[in-house]
This record gives C-alpha cells, structure tokens and sequence, in this order.
C-alpha cells in the first residue's frame, strides 16, 4: 500500500577553484592567523604615530612663541644658556625652526653616565681636560692620537646597545630663539619613557619587547603581511567580469546580514587599500631586516648594490687647537645664506676633535625626505663629502638615494603632505581590522561555531489507491 520513494541523487558540487587559488586560500588563512595579533598591534601603534607631529603641535604650547621682527640668537648663546641650565652636560645639536618656533637644544646622556650621577659628571669634567690638554699638544702627540681612534671607536661601540643603538637619555630644551628664555626641558629615552608616543614608538617597533627580540618579530610578521596582500588580491580576483559579480567585489552591502557585512568589509577595504599597504609594509621592512634593505636599495637602481659606508666624516685632528662654540655659528649663518626659505636649521655640534660640525636643512616641516645634510671640519669648516645615500643635496641624489631618502615619508605618508598622513591613517586602521574580519569569516564556517540543525524524517510517498464508486441502493434494485 505504500512505498518510500526513491533515493534523492549526491548532489554536492565540487570545488571549482584551481589548484593554486586553493592553496593559496589555505596560507592566506594560516599565516594570517598567525601573524593576526601582531598586525594589529602595528597597525594601531602606526596609525597614532602617523599624526604625532600635529599632535604636540596642538598640545604642547612651548614648542611656539610670539614671531618678532629681528634676528634669533646664535647657537653659542643658546648653549651658553642651556648648559647653565643642564649643569655643564656637553650640548650635541642646535635647531632653529619657523619664526614662530621654539629653538631646541639637544643633549645625549649615556646610560653609564645616568646611573653614577656624581662620576658622571666628574667623567664629563675629565673630557673636557682632555680636549684641552689635546689642544695644547705638539702634532707629532695629535698624530698618535689619530691612531688610537680605532680603540676609542670600539669603546663608543661598547657603550651601545646590541644592534649598535646608543643607549642613554635625550634631553631637548626648548628656548625662545630671541631672548633665550626657557620654555620647557624634555627627557624621553629608547627604553622605559614617559613620553606617550615613544611609547607607541616602541610598541610599533618592537611590540614592547627588548628592540633585539622584538624587531625580528614584527619584522617576519609584516613579511607574512606582504604576502597576506599579494595572496588576498589573487582571492578578491572576479572570475567573471559581470556586473552582478563586479557589484559583490567593489560595493558593501550594507542592508544585508552581518556575515555578508563582515565578509564585504574584510574583502572590499581590503582591495581598495592594499596598494597603499603594500607600501607602507615595504619600507618598514627596511628597518627590520638589512638583506632586505640591501634588495629593495638593488632593485630601485637597477642592479647597483646599495653602499653602506658606516663611517661618519672625520675632522683634520692634525690641527691641534680647542673647539670653539662660535664656530657653529658661522656654519649657521653661511647655511641661511644658501637656504634663505628653510623650514629648518639643525646644527649638530662635536663633541671630539675628530668629530665634523653637521648641519641639516629641512626643506618642508614635519617632512625630511628633500633634507640637505653636510658635514664641516671644526676647525676649517671644508666641507666634508662622504658617499652615503644621505648625505650632500637631495637635489643632487641620483634616483634610487632619493627614493632611499623617501622612505620613512613614504612609510608615514607624509611625502604627499597631510593628504598623505591621512591615506596611511585610513589604510593602518584598515589593516588593523583585516586580521578581526578574517577570523570572524573563519569562525562562522566551523561546525562548532553554528548550531546544528535537526536531522530531517526521510519524506515517504504513498500510493493512492481509490476505491471503486458504490451504486446507491435504489440504482443497485434497479439493476438486479
């Protein structure tokens, strides 16, 4: 009487996606799960450090004062001040902005220095003594001086930390550049700091960690994260160019469920900013590996390997005479003559006989890519020419020193000004939300992560079996 019905055929569609897309489907997934967290942590540290001028700018008030009509004060005068103030600590840097801009002077306090307080001080005293004593030497004692350099190098390298960072305090001390007021003294170090963005800094850098452990690792991340884009876009890639298909890959549906919302945003920002992410990962690299600034430096050139002369320009020790602070006064005043519309005048001032007088000119503000730098004897103030990717005019730079020269604009954006610092703001916090996007896509394709539906009763059909039609009785009588 009845019969079940008949077995419903498999219908499970197999994969149409090749070979490669399923492979790269699979590393997309896994090393984005493993590099998510720490992503995220870049992300977001970069995406407040990319504003971090404009933001002292608005809250710190003494980096400013009231423009008047006459010359600033010289750097001598600035240190004279400043070092009444910071009690005979040696002064490394001048910096003389806008008119109206504090001007800065820069000091560098070795951590051994920080940490004997007294003998620090007694330390630096000695140095001074012996920069006079070196003065008043014969040349033939100066030449043998010159000999001993290398063993003085190698103790200056003993005082930084692994990876040749110096590590120690800087101290910058905002002056009103025409009277010689002081506005305010500021500490911040590599390490432990109160500052927040050196904090941020050293979150972005190296997660917080000793920079020796930390760099690599947020180095190998962003590596993964290149690939993450290269992979994502070979995933986003329309397999028909229609438009119903076009509208899922570069529009968000807003108004549909928060799966299909979710998915939208991880796959749609993802394509729109990914070839400003591509960027800004490919010159923060250059900090974190060196094989990898040396590749990035070869294919910019066009095969010419990148020259890393580490050796900083040397002044002519044979000329035995003491150090005069007036000197960096002439290097400031030839220096406007040449850059009469400077955004920014560092000098940098030696603190051996073998160290040159440096000086920086900053085009623009708050960018440093088009920056001219060179370095002066002390004593004869000869220009000193040393082959690096940053030294001499950013004019002069052949290509590839110049795009070497815009690489931390790059990274920041700020080489097309705040359009720029806007673009990577947006993209970093775009990033930042990658790694979250994708997982939740994840999350809601595991079993354990929907509830599970009741098994259906097998449907059974039944024949009809119709009886035949009985003839009333009056019909029936009829007939017999």
């Amino acid at each position: 009487m009845f019969s079940s019905s008949k077995p419903k055929p498999n219908t499970k569609k197999k994969s149409k996606k090749s070979l490669f897309k399923r492979v790269m489907a699979w590393l997309h997934l896994w090393l984005g799960m493993a590099s998510g967290i720490i992503v995220v942590i870049v992300s977001l540290t970069g995406c407040i450090y990319v504003f971090e001028n404009e933001i002292k700018d608005f809250i710190e008030d003494w980096r400013f004062v009231k423009p008047q009509e006459k010359a600033f004060l010289l750097p001598s005068q600035l240190v004279t001040i400043a070092d009444k103030k910071m009690k005979d600590k040696h002064a490394t840097s001048v910096t003389f902005g806008g008119k109206d801009e504090a001007a800065i002077v820069g000091y560098f306090v070795e951590k051994k220095e920080e940490g004997r307080k007294g003998r620090g001080e007694r330390a630096e005293r000695k140095r001074d003594d012996k920069r006079k004593n070196f003065a008043k030497n014969e040349s033939v004692k100066a030449k043998s001086d010159l000999k001993a350099q290398p063993n003085e190098k190698g103790k200056e390298k003993g005082k930084k930390g692994k990876g040749g960072r110096r590590s120690g305090t800087f101290i910058s001390v905002y002056m009103n550049p025409y009277t010689g007021e002081i506005l305010n003294v500021k500490t911040f170090s590599r390490g432990e700091s109160p500052d927040f963005f050196r904090w941020i800094l050293n979150g972005h850098r190296a997660l917080w960690l000793p920079y020796d452990i930390g760099r690599p690792i947020v180095g190998v991340a962003v590596l993964i994260f290149v690939f993450l884009l290269i992979s994502g876009i070979v995933l986003w890639w329309p397999t028909k160019w229609i438009k119903s298909i076009i509208d899922k890959s570069f529009k968000i549906k807003w108004d549909a469920s928060f799966k299909r919302v979710n998915y939208d945003l991880h796959n749609v920002f993802g394509f729109y900013s990914c070839i400003f992410l591509f960027f800004i990962a490919v010159t923060g690299l250059v900090w974190s590996f060196g094989w990898w600034s040396k590749s990035l430096y070869w294919v910019t050139s066009g095969g010419t390997p990148l020259v890393e002369n580490r050796e900083s320009p040397k002044s002519d020790t044979t000329i035995v005479k003491a150090f005069n602070i007036t000197t960096a006064d002439k290097v400031l005043l030839n220096i406007k003559k040449e850059n009469p519309q400077a955004a920014g005048i560092m000098i940098s001032i030696p603190s051996k006989p073998a160290d040159p007088i440096g000086a920086f000119v900053y085009k623009q503000r708050h960018t440093f890519y088009n920056m001219d730098r060179y370095s002066f004897d002390q004593q004869t103030l000869k220009e000193i020419s040393i082959k690096t990717p940053f030294s001499g005019k950013y004019i002069e730079a052949n290509i590839p020193d110049k795009i070497r020269r815009m690489n931390y604009d790059i990274h920041v954006g700020s080489v097309l000004g705040l359009t720029g610092k806007i673009i990577a703001f947006l993209a970093s916090l775009i990033s930042a939300s990658l790694p979250i996007t994708g997982f939740i896509i994840w999350w809601g394709k595991q079993k354990f992560g929907k509830k599970k539906a009741p098994a259906a009763k097998p449907k059974v059909a039944s024949k009809i079996i119709t009886a035949p039609k009985l003839k009333s009785n009056a019909a029936q009588e009829v007939s017999a």
